[in-house]
């Protein structure tokens, strides 16, 4: 185990793990494994927004108009959605992708790199949700995987409640694009309406291609997906199919 402290500096803690300058020259975190992928971690907002298999091909998607200014979360890649998933009390989506992230921890593991962020209550965060806690979130780059946990403790003398997710953006075509998993799934459209979704059913035509149950997409589509499977497979229609695995979900 080592201690990544010194977010700023350039020199690697930890093999398969070093500092950089990214976009604005925000402090990023650079991960190589052995088997040749690649991801950045940008320690504000704690998002991962690139990860490249050996063949170099970039999985994941960030917004031609995202800005790496602090003055707005980063738009792509995975942010993080905590404490609050969508609109409520507070901002959208909570406060946790407008903070800096700390990493307290690195490893190597027969070539896989990890690291661990952590995240406190402060100020800022206080002034839209009044607890203490802490966030610990790892991220482990193997050669074809990339997998995330994230870890919330009370620290506070109170009781609390959050809704969580990562709000993943996967790069994909226009056309050709397909998931596997989803079919039967009740779901909220909010096409019509964000604000008033229509309740309904996934029976979208199904792909043949790859999938005998990949439902495909003709447009821009805003739907809400409840009960999903724990594993999906998205077909990006470039030559990939990603497997999105949700392996646990404990209180």
């Amino acid at each position: 185990m080592a201690v990544a402290s010194g977010a700023g500096s350039k020199e690697s803690v930890t093999a398969g793990v070093k500092f950089a300058e990214g976009e604005e020259k925000l402090p990023k975190v650079v991960l190589t494994s052995a088997g040749g992928s690649e991801a950045d971690v940008y320690l504000y907002g704690g998002v991962i927004t690139s990860w490249k298999v050996p063949n170099g091909r970039d999985l994941l998607f960030v917004r031609p108009d995202a800005v790496f200014n602090k003055k707005k979360p980063i738009s792509g890649g995975v942010p993080h959605c905590f404490p609050q998933f969508g609109p409520g009390p507070m901002q959208q989506h909570g406060f946790a992708r407008n903070l800096d992230w700390s990493v307290i921890d690195s490893e190597n593991v027969q070539g896989d790199p990890t690291i661990t962020l952590e995240l406190k209550d402060g100020e800022y965060s206080r002034s839209m949700w009044d607890f203490s806690f802490q966030a610990l979130y790892k991220v482990t780059l193997q050669t074809k995987n990339l997998s995330t946990e994230l870890v919330i403790k009370n620290t506070d003398s109170k009781p609390f409640s959050f809704s969580t997710a990562l709000h993943t953006y996967f790069r994909a075509a226009v056309q050709g694009a397909s998931v596997k998993g989803l079919k039967g799934c009740k779901t909220l459209n909010k096409d019509p309406d964000p604000k008033n979704p229509l309740e309904g059913k996934e029976e979208r035509p199904v792909s043949f291609s790859l999938h005998a149950d990949g439902i495909t997409f003709p447009g821009f589509v805003d739907c809400v997906y409840l009960d999903a499977p724990n594993e999906l497979h998205l077909d990006n229609g470039l030559g990939d199919v990603i497997s999105i695995k949700n392996t646990k979900e404990l209180d």
